[in-house]
């Protein structure tokens, strides 16, 4: 079927191969590739679905420093239409690695389908779904960056992980350095916070495998 040419997402639950390979017609939808550090443009007036890699979705405030608002992997759904503008800062997309990303046109999504498809109302409420998704993620973001301390921030972070795990083994989704923009913090100051948790038992990570045990 040609839906296995494409990622898994959300945006197309509800959708049966069939209907799936006669939207991507309908919608004449595109696939772009990207090398990794390379800039994607945000789609205006299009969703952006990740197919292959990961894409971070990263803001510059006036002062320069760098935030990780978001970190996209295959099925990861992106645009105008899911994001928000800043006054204060900019936004980009960033290509962690190699990637490809297919791209809708957001008035095809929207628009009244003249054969009035069951599927194409349920992309539509996929998509309604999405944005409230990413609403309560931004909320997540903005609780964790709340916080005043840098280990303040890596324990809300890391008990949103655990929580989302269920468990209290779970792997990072970025690097070190890109978990220190995640939380918004110095780097190297971050590595030594993370080393006084470990050697107080609350955290344990290997690679981008972590334990972490709440203090009490």
């Amino acid at each position: 079927m040609e839906r296995r040419k494409y990622a898994e997402t959300s945006l197309f639950d509800g959708v049966t191969d069939e209907e799936y390979a006669a939207m991507m017609t309908c919608f004449k939808a595109v696939v772009k590739p990207y090398r990794k550090g390379e800039e994607v443009p945000m789609p205006q007036g299009r969703v952006g679905v990740v197919q292959e890699g990961k894409i971070s979705l990263i803001k510059i405030d006036v002062n320069g420093v760098r935030t990780i608002f978001e970190q996209l992997g295959p099925g990861g759904v992106f645009g105008d239409a899911l994001g928000f503008s800043l006054a204060d800062a900019c936004l980009y997309l960033l290509a962690d690695e190699d990637c490809s990303v297919l791209y809708i046109d957001y008035e095809h999504i929207v628009k009244r389908c003249p054969n009035a498809c069951t599927h194409h109302s349920t992309v539509v409420a996929n998509l309604v779904r999405l944005m409230s998704e990413k609403t309560q993620a931004l909320s997540e973001h903005l609780e964790i960056l709340s916080r005043r301390t840098i280990r303040e921030k890596l324990t809300a972070y890391f008990s949103l992980l655990a929580a989302k795990n269920k468990s209290s083994y779970f792997s990072l989704p970025f690097s070190q350095t890109s978990l220190a923009d995640y939380v918004c913090v110095d780097r190297s100051a971050m590595v030594r916070e993370l080393k006084r948790m470990h050697e107080e038992g609350i955290v344990e990570i290997e690679r981008r495998n972590v334990k972490f045990t709440p203090p009490a």
